[in-house]
């Protein structure tokens, strides 16, 4: 910066002697447009310009040079410069006049003074001014107040220690720099972030160590700096490696003497940046796992708006989230009641911040959801409840299966009342029966202890087939029975079991016919499949009459075989069908020679047939017959 304030100063002096030179050619010496020139310099410069002939009298001076001196042109005019200048009573150490005169070419020296108290600093610039013959007549004298300079000089030598020490306890690395970008000053801290040595750095500029595809370019700083002094921006330093570092930048411009400096302050944000990235990336899971939830979550405020919700509103409510977003329930088109039954709820949070679970029931699309609700406070810096986050669960499957397993306790429990009932009943007919035998057996004929035999042995019989049904039952729903399907060749299975009722048969007249063309094989757990073929075809037998027929069809539907066991007997209403296959009504009747029943047989194949992948069915007319049909998987 002084070099090249230097070569300006003398060009200023070579135009200034070049024009004088062509007045005094043009004029003469004592011509007034030297006056003129001066007197007039102010609106081409801003220096001090004084004229004296070689003996140090002022001959003329410009006006700045007069404001300084606050005084009136007569009281400077032929008087000497060291006197009118300074108060001196002869010339000026530092004065290079006397040189001037005898090199005739221009010279430069600093000046200090005591001015009002102060210490001043000028910057002279003797010029000489010859005359037709070359000698030296008038002397040109340029002067520039450098004291600024000179006090920030002082300052800074003062405290630059100082300064410095406290740059470089700072957790910040610093620099400076000049308006091209040169670096003038930087901390020990900077090259050791960048990876470089104190030497290595000084021979670097910005542009070396500040990514330009990252960065704000030199010129638009300084553009930005235009109306304030102060910039902040981050940007990417690159170091000795090539791997680039994110910093943040402070740069502060500081005008000096023309110049603009920038001080620049440089604060790591590697760390900063990487518990962003893994925020970012904790925020994108927890994101993630939100709106992936199956639950209900919901945001609201202290006057019940949605600020966030997630997607499962799509899935559970058939309503688009971006719908909910600032709006009440009730503004949403809720049903009033239930906008108020939340509203009341989260109030209740808003007051006792405590957690609160409830459960409510809306109906969507013409269905009946059950949800379970938990209010959760969230809390504000000085621990008030500022909003709540709501997670409804769709709970509807589960209270289902409670009503569900509430109903079937209730079924089990009138069907053990249906059953002890039906356990019961035998031994009433019984008892009386064996009293009897006991007080009469001795004088009874044989024809009685024969008929009271036989309803004894009806009566144990008929007990003994339903404790084996309700074994069989209970069995299944246990799992005391394991599911083990294999390869069966239904028309054998059929014929292998009708030997056991041929005696049945042949009592009542009753003819049994089998139509199996294809000789279908299913895939079945054979213990199973057999009960049921036994319960069908023995209630075909009880319920037909005598000289009656059962006709047995086996027929292919897809993927199934359908089996069906057709009797012409005495047919059940459509009233008593409904009784049928459940358990609780434990429907049962006599057969058409008093045979006895159990009322679980039905519901045992119904049982034995939905856990082999069929379904069983009914079809009945009174006085005409019923036909059971049931379906099993056809064998591969």
């Amino acid at each position: 910066m002084y070099k090249e304030s230097s070569e300006h100063l003398l060009l200023r002096i070579k135009e200034l002697e070049d024009e004088l030179k062509a007045v005094k050619q043009s004029f003469g010496a004592k011509s007034g447009l030297v006056k003129h020139l001066l007197r007039n310099a102010k609106g081409q410069t801003q220096e001090y310009l004084s004229v004296i002939d070689t003996d140090f009298t002022v001959v003329e001076l410009n006006q700045n040079r007069l404001k300084q001196l606050t005084k009136k042109r007569n009281e400077i005019i032929g008087t000497k410069c060291y006197k009118a200048f300074y108060d001196l009573d002869k010339e000026c150490k530092e004065c290079t006049v006397k040189e001037v005169i005898s090199s005739r070419k221009a010279s430069r020296f600093l000046k200090s003074y005591d001015f009002d108290n102060a210490i001043k600093f000028e910057e002279k610039t003797v010029s000489p001014i010859l005359n037709e013959e070359g000698v030296v007549e008038r002397l040109v004298i340029e002067s520039k107040d450098i004291s600024g300079y000179y006090q920030l000089v002082d300052k800074v030598g003062q405290r630059e220690e100082f300064f410095k020490n406290i740059f470089e306890s700072a957790g910040d690395a610093f620099l400076i720099h000049d308006s091209n970008g040169n670096i003038l000053d930087f901390g020990s801290k900077l090259p050791v972030l960048l990876g470089y040595s104190q030497e290595e750095f000084k021979k670097l500029s910005l542009i070396d160590i500040d990514d330009p595809r990252y960065s704000m370019k030199i010129d638009s700083r300084q553009e930005q700096m235009k109306d304030k002094d102060h910039l902040l921006f981050e940007t990417e330093l690159i170091r000795k490696s090539g791997v680039r570092i994110p910093v943040e930048v402070s740069a502060t411009l500081i005008p000096l003497q023309g110049e603009k400096l920038f001080f620049v302050s440089l604060r790591n944000l590697e760390k900063r940046k990487k518990v962003e990235e893994d925020l970012k990336i904790s925020e994108k899971r927890f994101r993630t796992l939100v709106e992936n939830a199956p639950d209900l979550i919901m945001r609201f405020d202290k006057n019940y708006k949605h600020l966030f919700v997630n997607s499962a509103t799509k899935t559970l409510l058939n309503i688009e989230p971006e719908e909910f977003i600032g709006k009440t329930h009730e503004e949403l088109g809720f049903p009033e009641h239930m906008c108020k039954f939340w509203e009341k709820e989260m109030k209740k949070v808003f007051l006792s911040s405590k957690l609160k679970v409830v459960e409510f029931s809306i109906q969507i699309d013409g269905e009946d959801k059950y949800f379970d609700w938990q209010l959760i406070p969230e809390f504000d810096e000085e621990g008030q409840t500022e909003t709540i986050l709501a997670v409804a669960r769709d709970i509807t499957a589960r209270k289902l299966n409670e009503k569900a397993l509430e109903d079937a306790v209730k079924t089990k429990d009138k069907f053990f009342s249906i059953i002890a009932h039906d356990l019961k009943n035998p031994f009433n007919a019984m008892l009386p029966i064996i009293h009897i035998l006991k007080e009469n057996h001795l004088d009874m004929q044989r024809e009685q202890l024969s008929e009271m035999i036989e309803l004894i042995n009806s009566s144990v019989k008929q007990e003994y087939n339903l404790l084996k049904n309700l074994l069989e039952w209970s069995r299944a729903q246990t799992g005391a029975i394991k599911l083990k399907p294999e390869r069966i060749e239904l028309r054998q299975l059929f014929e292998s079991n009708l030997l056991l009722h041929r005696a049945v048969a042949e009592n009542k007249n009753i003819s049994i016919e089998v139509n199996d063309p294809e000789s279908y094989n299913v895939l079945s757990d054979k213990y199973m499949l057999e009960t049921v073929i036994r319960n069908l075809v023995s209630n075909a037998l009880k319920f037909t009459e005598t000289n009656g027929n059962i006709k047995i069809h086996i027929t292919e539907n897809k993927n199934q075989v359908l089996c069906s066991v057709q009797d012409n007997g005495i047919g059940i209403s459509p009233e008593n069908q409904q009784k049928l296959f459940r358990i609780d009504t434990n429907y049962t009747r006599l057969g058409t020679k008093d045979e006895s029943g159990t009322g679980l047989g039905l519901i045992l194949c119904k049982e034995f047939v939905e856990k082999n992948g069929g379904s069983i069915t009914v079809q009945s007319e009174v006085a005409v017959g019923s036909t059971f049909t049931f379906s099993l998987p056809k064998a591969p």
